[in-house]
């Protein structure tokens, strides 16, 4: 009687390349339909680069989509407040210009993301 191999038990099926026999095993990703967003890609490609163990963990278990959506999710929340908090200490001279406006908004965005990227992106979470 001929004994099957461990993936032959579970059903795993094989190929044959010059004689050998090669399980094909593939990894199931799924899309769970999680928008991980702006913040949530840069998180994942920080992690992957900084913390690979972290990465491959995360993605083996199918939890790295969700926690870069929650990434996403507290870094957009903290952008909001912190241009909201700087625009209402930086009042515009003349509220009816556009160019002066803008460069406000533009300047506290780049604040906020700085401070964004530096505390919650490129972070161990």
């Amino acid at each position: 009687m001929e004994q099957k191999t461990l993936f032959e038990k579970i059903g795993v099926q094989y190929e044959e390349r010059d004689g050998l026999f090669y399980p094909l095993i593939t990894l199931d990703i799924k899309d769970d339909g999680v928008n991980v967003g702006k913040y949530g890609h840069m998180w994942m490609q920080y992690l992957k680069s900084e913390y690979p163990q972290r990465y491959r963990s995360l993605l083996r278990f199918g939890e790295l989509n969700q926690k870069a959506a929650e990434v996403n999710e507290v870094a957009y929340e903290l952008l909001e407040d912190i241009e909201t908090e700087w625009l209402q200490k930086h009042k515009p001279r003349n509220k009816n210009s556009f160019s002066e406006m803008y460069k406000l908004r533009t300047e506290a965005r780049l604040i906020a993301e700085e401070v964004v990227l530096h505390d919650v992106v490129n972070c161990f979470h």
